[in-house]
């Protein structure tokens, strides 16, 4: 029923929208909103109530390093690292949801990256954390829901490098809409460790219809440049020198 290739299309900047009523996403920073066109960083709002003490300081010190520093601090998947959950729901790049009998596999065009959601059953008692976590889900009619814990504190819960706790707990919705040509993912994220209470978000992504390629997109790792910030180039072979 998730047949095709899903790509995001709902907000230029791949941040999450927030709900029409209740808690939503730690909100931006009111002075540096991003419009089209902009190069500037992130940056996350360290006043908003959903931020617990510790974690306004993280983006207090995140928003000195680069609007005032200007330091380039890049998101995990520029990185070569894994995006967790819901990172991995920020990647331009088209993901693929495969379906069998007990197991949803998601595949994500950038880095290779992948996630197995088992399908009726319950999470396992004391879950090692990983980058992520464990995943079990089930069908409601139309709707897949994907419930994760387990997941370790080294990733970003958002673009702002919003950090959390190992207590992390996110359930996602996916269904198809408008005739099967855009997939919505509502998800709501729980971490009392780092918020102050539960918050929700979607966004959308478009099908890119039945001639859509889902092409290999490698990182290169330590890829990036420490006196710039830049990254590297990834390594190309020159095939025409190659004598077969």
């Amino acid at each position: 029923r998730f047949f095709g290739l899903w790509q995001r299309d709902d907000h230029p900047f791949m941040q999450f929208v927030a709900p029409e009523s209740g808690r939503g996403p730690v909100r931006e920073h009111p002075d540096y909103i991003r419009v089209a066109g902009d190069q500037q960083p992130f940056a996350g709002d360290p006043n908003d109530p959903l931020l617990l003490p510790w974690a306004s300081e993280v983006i207090v010190d995140i928003n000195r390093r680069q609007l005032i520093e200007e330091e380039v601090i890049l998101p995990a998947h520029s990185l070569c690292w894994p995006s967790g959950v819901p990172g991995a729901l920020r990647m331009r790049e088209p993901v693929r949801l495969l379906q069998t009998e007990d197991i949803v596999t998601i595949t994500y065009q950038r880095d290779h990256q992948v996630r197995r959601v088992h399908l009726n059953r319950s999470h396992f008692e004391n879950v090692p954390k990983s980058w992520y976590g464990e995943s079990v889900g089930h069908y409601e009619g139309d709707t897949l829901v994907v419930d994760t814990i387990g997941l370790n504190d080294r990733t970003t819960a958002d673009w702002y490098h919003t950090p959390h706790t190992e207590n992390l707990h996110v359930v996602e919705r996916y269904r198809v809409i408008d005739g099967g040509s855009k997939l919505e993912v509502q998800f709501t994220v729980t971490d009392p460790g780092a918020f102050t209470a539960p918050w929700t978000a979607k966004v959308h992504y478009r099908n890119l219809g039945e001639n859509a390629q889902f092409n290999e997109v490698i990182c290169a790792e330590n890829n990036k440049d420490a006196s710039t910030g830049v990254d590297y180039p990834v390594p190309m072979g020159d095939l025409t020198a190659v004598a077969f």
